[in-house]
């Protein structure tokens, strides 16, 4: 017999996805569900008809994903006991990348239907949230084949293992963990938004992962890892303002070098354009070591009118040199920063500083800011600050567009 085929959009408007997986569940002889996440507010809703399927002899597998720990152990647990008394069998997902997958396969009399979209296992997915899937129903087998052997697959490949009673006990305390974070990062977050002037609750909170981070990303790595590269920052700027002879010779090595101890990544992009000005910004450096106690807006005076006519030597650029020679006095400006001071409420300053929209007054206002930050945070200087912004907006990268 030709396969018939008929395709139509289901969304949740008067009658949502719920309402047709029980309509499915009630002529259906086998289910292949494999979805991302799934809550108890979607299985309350379903199980009556679930279990009236499965006592008429239905056959079920169920393939969900406990990726970021939003699905529910309770639904985990209700499963497994089905798996007991009926042919029903549940598989979690296990797999370093995500699972993410929301399919609704039914086998019946008069063929298949197969849904595929957005919908998750959830009371949101199912009913209320705005949701799209399409819905295949055709009059073979090939497709509900289709779906099987991918579900077969994934076993094969153990991107999904079967459930036990271990596996979710083991599930159940992380996510209890998460559970609890996540509250408390809601709470903060609903403060820190309220709040009128500084806040410095959400940064606190992104410290306090930073500190219990150990990684090469975490706090303590990065501590020493920056106090070495300052230090060798700070002795080559000093070695610079005191050369005499041909700057020019070696310098795109030199400069590869300084820009590497730097915690910018994006200062690689302007060194071609920079190493044609050797000589500018040797001047440039010469002149504000000679100066180092200079207040922070002066200083930013001093190396702009030198940076003003390097291209590519942008307030990125400008202010990891002064950040180099005194970390206590000068802090780093850059867009990770600026929107680092945009988490303590602090956001007078543009997302992208660059020699136009930016000049000494603003500059000197800005370290005044990132000073009430880190007194604030308890840390020890500005490149501590800068760690914990660097941390706040890349995650585990790093990277910065340097802007003229």
């Amino acid at each position: 017999m030709k396969d018939e085929t008929a395709v139509q959009l289901l969304v949740n408007e008067e009658r949502g996805h719920g309402d047709k997986l029980v309509k499915l569940l009630k002529q259906a002889e086998r289910l292949e569900c494999l979805v991302a996440f799934a809550k108890a507010s979607a299985l309350n809703g379903l199980l009556k008809s679930l279990r009236k399927a499965l006592e008429r002899g239905l056959e079920a597998r169920f393939a969900i994903g406990l990726d970021f720990y939003l699905t529910e152990p309770v639904v985990l647990r209700k499963l497994l006991e089905l798996t007991k008394e009926h042919a029903l069998k549940l598989y979690l997902s296990d797999s370093s990348e995500t699972f993410h997958p929301k399919i609704y396969a039914f086998q019946h009399s008069k063929g298949c239907s197969v849904i595929v979209g957005s919908a998750n296992f959830t009371q949101g997915g199912l009913y209320a949230n705005y949701e799209a899937s399409a819905l295949v129903e055709g009059t073979s087998d090939t497709l509900m084949a289709s779906v099987t052997q991918h579900f077969d697959a994934l076993i094969d490949d153990e991107i999904i293992v079967p459930a036990t009673r271990d596996r979710i006990d083991a599930y159940e305390r992380e996510y209890v963990i998460h559970d609890i974070f996540r509250k408390v990062a809601k709470k903060r977050a609903q403060k820190a938004s309220s709040a009128i002037g500084p806040n410095f609750t959400t940064l606190a909170g992104i410290l306090e992962l930073m500190k219990s981070d150990d990684s090469e990303h975490g706090f303590t790595e990065q501590k020493a890892l920056r106090k070495g590269n300052l230090r060798q920052a700070r002795r080559m700027l000093e070695e610079w303002a005191v050369a005499r002879g041909n700057t020019s010779q070696g310098f795109l090595a030199r400069f590869e070098t300084l820009i590497g101890l730097l915690h910018s990544g994006g200062l690689h992009r302007g060194k071609n354009r920079i190493a044609e000005h050797p000589g500018q910004f040797v001047a440039a450096v010469r002149d504000i070591v000679g100066q180092g106690t200079l207040p922070p807006g002066d200083a930013f005076a001093v190396l702009h009118a030198h940076f003003e006519h390097i291209p590519r030597a942008g307030i990125n650029l400008l202010t990891e040199v002064l950040h180099a020679l005194d970390n206590k006095r000068f802090a780093v400006m850059n867009q990770n920063a600026v929107s680092g001071l945009a988490l303590a409420g602090i956001r007078a300053y543009p997302l992208h500083p660059n020699k136009q929209n930016v000049g000494p007054d603003d500059y000197a206002r800005y370290c005044q800011h990132a000073e009430e930050v880190r007194q604030a945070l308890g840390l020890a200087d500005f490149t501590e600050l800068d760690a914990l912004f660097n941390y706040a907006y890349w995650g585990e990268s790093s990277g910065e567009v340097e802007a003229d």
